[in-house]
């Protein structure tokens, strides 16, 4: 339990205004201090009006020319924890010394500084916004000196979860996975309770096999974790992003098949649809190759049938006029017969293609998986 004393509002004094605003948490106070704030008595009576709150007197304070008074406002007990309160963002190895308040007073806490007193002993000072009832909050005062934490980051290999094809398109589900540990030293006599402060990032999960998290914020996690003195403990986490994946089923090729099998994202069956759609791809590719040879190969015989009508023309009245026009007339008949060949072979090789691209597109239409990995 943690005394409050002296927390602040506005106080009407002989018609002057003053506020005083002093919060002092004690965690194992003497008795003399016990005894001393069981005789404070509370001058004022708190209310709340929404956001907003007021103290006020049960009675007039008044106070003479060159005097002060100090006015004990308000005088609750409430819930606190001490704790070693650790971010990486803050740059340091050593923890903040740390109260972990639970405001379970009717009353709004105002917004102030506070001092923390350990035993008779004064530990140290910080400054808090205004607490609400019912909420919790931490407050940090000081260094700890007997803590030393430090915080390491590795990538874990992609997992593939799912695995999805219809319409010809294959969508697969992965996870990309981290692990950070955080490798915690007490130093110190006495055990302490640290408190890690996680980010918490939109589309990350923390893995629920995993340590959980004492409480989540908008934007981290706090963990607990009990050190023994003169004890060095690791604390481990893992959190996973849900990735998604597209493929188009006529682009998979076989390397493509070899990198999903080294990762480990395909199940049998999805591997034997697909090692079945790119052998009757490669088929397809095979007839068209054939097409496009003899494609090429009639373009050569046409370019070389007008270099031979050129030279025809140019021997026209030359003296070897009659002797090479037989011989390119022959080349020419020669070729003519080639293009009705190359025509033929062409075109059943296109029909054969178009039958295999059909098999192909049937295939891949009808292909409908849907498997856990």
């Amino acid at each position: 339990m943690c005394a409050l004393c002296g927390t602040g509002g506005t106080l009407p004094l002989n018609g002057r205004t003053f506020t005083k605003q002093v919060l002092t948490p004690s965690l194992a106070a003497s008795d003399e201090i016990s005894q001393a704030r069981q005789q404070l008595v509370s001058a004022a009576e708190g209310a709340n009006f929404g956001d907003l709150f007021q103290y006020k007197l049960k009675d007039r304070v008044t106070i003479h020319k060159n005097e002060s008074a100090l006015v004990p406002i308000l005088q609750v007990h409430v819930g606190a924890e001490r704790v070693s309160l650790w971010n990486a963002s803050e740059g340091s190895p050593r923890p903040l010394r740390a109260i972990w308040i639970t405001n379970s007073s009717p009353l709004t806490l105002d917004a102030g500084s506070f001092s923390v007193l350990e035993g008779e002993t004064f530990a140290g000072e910080g400054l808090t916004d205004s607490i609400k009832p019912g909420e919790k909050r931490l407050v940090s005062y000081a260094m700890d000196l007997g803590v030393r934490v430090g915080k390491k980051t590795e990538s874990v290999p992609q997992r593939a979860t799912h695995a999805r094809i219809i319409h010809g398109e294959m969508v697969q589900k992965s996870e990309l996975r981290q692990k950070t540990v955080y490798t915690i030293r007490n130093d110190d006599t006495t055990l302490r309770d640290v408190l890690i402060e996680h980010p918490l990032r939109t589309g990350w999960a923390i893995s629920e096999s995993g340590p959980q998290p004492e409480e989540t914020t908008s934007n981290l996690y706090r963990f607990r974790v009990k050190v023994n003195p003169k004890i060095t403990q690791t604390f481990g986490l893992s959190e996973s992003q849900p990735t998604e994946a597209r493929f188009a089923l006529t682009g998979v090729m076989s390397d493509q098949i070899a990198v999903f099998l080294q990762q480990k994202s395909l199940t049998p069956a999805i591997e034997a649809a697909l090692r079945k759609i790119v052998s009757q791809k490669e088929q397809v590719d095979s007839l068209d190759e054939e097409v496009s040879r003899r494609d090429e190969e009639t373009q050569k015989i046409f370019d070389d049938q007008q270099r031979l009508r050129e030279n025809l023309k140019a021997l026209k009245g030359s003296p070897e006029e009659r002797a090479l026009t037989q011989r390119y007339t022959q080349q020419l008949a020669d070729q003519e017969t080639r293009l009705e060949t190359l025509k033929r072979e062409s075109a059943d090789f296109q029909a054969n293609s178009d039958r295999a691209q059909k098999e192909l597109d049937e295939l891949i239409e009808n292909l409908d998986l849907d498997a856990t990995i």
